[in-house]
């Protein structure tokens, strides 16, 4: 009977990471096509499985446990939120809470409709012009993360929630060059 070898178990920051790996090797296929570039994206899989390989067997050599994962009431790292919402995330807190010690403009999101005709969000901010629609289906994983909430006021506006301000902090605490302080971990 043979033993059955020891798995190291998930760690959601590695798993961050190498999608941000696949997403430029992606992007970087993508563009190379467009401008008539040698493609080699059969070498960038390889090296970023290679890379993989490297650092599951360094993990497993030292018995090295995943990182703890995120609370459920303090804020969430920038990279563990998906990369569409966290596009969304980064604007609607920009334009609603501002950076730094700049004085939060208080913007709210409000049911709309995209220009494909598919539920989603209208971003607000009271005293400016600006108005950016914003898919449901982006916004979803934000509110599953607690970083976007009901309106206690309104029923029909989202907010940034307190951990979503906790998180939006965090990443300037941190940095705060986005997406340069992304891949960070």
């Amino acid at each position: 009977m043979t033993r059955r070898s020891e798995r190291v178990p998930p760690d959601p920051y590695r798993k961050a990471r190498f999608r941000e790996i696949a997403r430029a090797i992606v992007a970087k296929d993508r563009h190379n096509r467009k401008y008539g570039v040698a493609v080699d994206t059969a070498g960038g899989i390889a090296s970023a499985l290679e890379k993989a390989y490297r650092d599951g067997v360094q993990d497993a050599r030292t018995g090295s446990s995943p990182r703890i994962e995120q609370p459920d009431n303090g804020p969430v790292e920038w990279a563990l939120i998906p990369p569409r919402p966290r596009n969304a995330f980064w604007s609607i807190c920009l334009f609603t809470l501002s950076r730094g010690d700049k004085p939060a403009k208080g913007g709210f999101l409000v049911p709309a409709v995209t220009e494909r005709g598919t539920g989603g969000w209208k971003l607000v901010v009271p005293g400016q012009s600006y108005e950016k629609l914003i898919a449901e289906r982006t916004i979803i994983p934000l509110v599953r993360l607690g970083l976007i909430e009901t309106a206690p006021d309104h029923s029909l506006h989202q907010i940034v929630s307190k951990r979503g301000e906790d998180t939006w902090n965090l990443f300037f605490q941190r940095g705060g060059q986005y997406p340069e302080d992304l891949t960070d971990l």
